[in-house]
């Protein structure tokens, strides 16, 4: 019994999950990596009186939404998301209205439909897509609703980690009518019907058939393990207890927005050890914000208006993340420094402090990148060179790290002098 208990609680466990890792674009030259989700939404919190009246691109609000679902505040996902579907839903529309007149999309995307930057995104995609012929049109619009479709949902994964699997339930099939072959949605609608048949045989085959087709379209899908290993048992996996409730011991009805579910996280922050606990409470690399997702929610930020008192806070935050650098509080100096990194996306001294903790941290890829970028922005950057031979000595570059070490003598002595560059070299020799 207990196996039967631990599958169904799986079932629950993955429907909310992510199904892969966000995709990682490769270090953009032109943008500083901002190394988390939390510090990046704490950012934003912050600027929330600042922000709230600014306009924002489907784009943007999408980058939010995600924002909020990895950091567990789902209420706040549920209606970013719903403000990213409103701005999506003309687009929709127009890509229904094609199908249905029986249009097949191009095989090949139009260069003026691809996304090229945070300035190019849906709209101007839609407006580009309404000058060409109906395939090609209809291929232009698919290419961006995928990002919507993603959104749509990600809304019914909230709603169902907020108590309300009847609001999930109506996202995922949402999905479903358009794009009836998505993996995520016939996987959820599945889930939920099986969790909420209480011994229905009729809706029993309904969510086996979601769970099937599953295992039709994507087989390779990483849900798919899951739904082969459960679908024989789901009879015994999904038996209902006296009281309506499952044997996972989630409530098989629905609840209002404001309560939460047996065993579900807290709506304004994820439980540890829960079951529907996100990757991003275990500090994942695969949790951290994809460089689209970056882009987006800085060209929120660059709006804001930069006010002296801004500025003042910004450089305070700076200095305390140096400060604890320099007394080796890797920690505290990345928690401090990641605060400005959204505002200040091209500074080099923001970029040197945030490579140097990453680099006491043991983070040394990101190091490298992140220290790389400072110095291509200015060579001479005293703080970038030490942390970059100090790097360079970690991974047994001697010669590399005695040349940088001389690079920042020549470019800032007083640095040089305050930090013991003279006892670090000894130490190569």
């Amino acid at each position: 019994m207990n196996r039967i208990v631990a599958a169904a609680s799986a079932v629950l466990f993955f429907a909310c999950k992510p199904s892969q890792p966000e995709a990682r674009a490769p270090a953009d030259a032109g943008t500083l990596e901002v190394v988390d989700s939390k510090a990046l939404l704490a950012e934003v919190d912050r600027l929330k009186d600042q922000l709230k009246n600014k306009p924002k691109t489907f784009e943007v609000l999408s980058a939010l939404g995600n924002l909020y679902y990895e950091n567990g505040r789902y209420l706040e996902a549920v209606d970013t998301f719903r403000q990213a579907e409103e701005l999506a839903a003309p687009v929709a529309a127009q890509a229904e209205e094609l199908r249905k007149k029986g249009v097949r999309p191009a095989a090949e995307l139009p260069v003026e439909c691809r996304r090229s930057g945070p300035d190019y995104g849906l709209a101007q995609i839609a407006e580009a897509a309404s000058k060409l012929d109906p395939p090609r049109q209809l291929r232009c619009l698919l290419a961006p609703l995928e990002l919507a479709v993603s959104a749509r949902a990600r809304r019914g994964n909230s709603f169902y980690l907020i108590g309300n699997p009847d609001a999930a339930l109506a996202e995922h099939k949402a999905v479903l009518e358009s794009w009836p072959d998505y993996p995520e949605s016939l996987f959820f609608v599945g889930a939920i019907l099986l969790e909420q048949s209480n011994g229905d045989k009729q809706q029993l085959a309904e969510g086996k058939k979601y769970w099937q087709r599953l295992l039709k379209v994507a087989p390779e899908s990483p849900r798919a393990p899951l739904v082969r290993e459960t679908l024989p048992k789901v009879d015994e996996v999904f038996k209902p207890r006296p009281g309506g409730q499952l044997q996972s011991g989630h409530p098989r009805v629905a609840q209002q927005d404001d309560q939460l579910p047996t065993g579900h996280p807290p709506v304004k922050g994820n439980m540890p050890g829960s079951p529907m606990q996100h990757s991003s409470e275990a500090a994942a690399p695969s949790s951290e914000p994809t460089l689209q997702e970056m882009k987006n929610v800085q060209e929120a930020v660059e709006s804001t208006e930069r006010t002296p008192e801004l500025e003042k806070g910004l450089d305070q935050l700076l200095v305390e993340g140096e400060r604890a650098l320099d007394q080796g509080r890797y920690q505290d100096a990345r928690d401090s420094v990641v605060r400005v990194m959204p505002m200040r996306p091209n500074d080099a001294r923001t970029a040197a402090a945030l490579g140097g903790a990453m680099r006491g941290l043991g983070r040394m890829e990101i190091a490298q990148r992140t220290l790389s970028r400072a110095l291509q922005i200015d060579p001479k950057q005293p703080r970038a060179l030490y942390e970059m031979a100090k790097l360079q000595a970690q991974q047994g570059d001697k010669a590399g790290a005695a040349k940088t070490f001389a690079q920042l003598e020549s470019a800032d002595p007083k640095f040089a002098q305050a930090h013991k560059v003279g006892e670090e070299l000894a130490k190569l020799r």
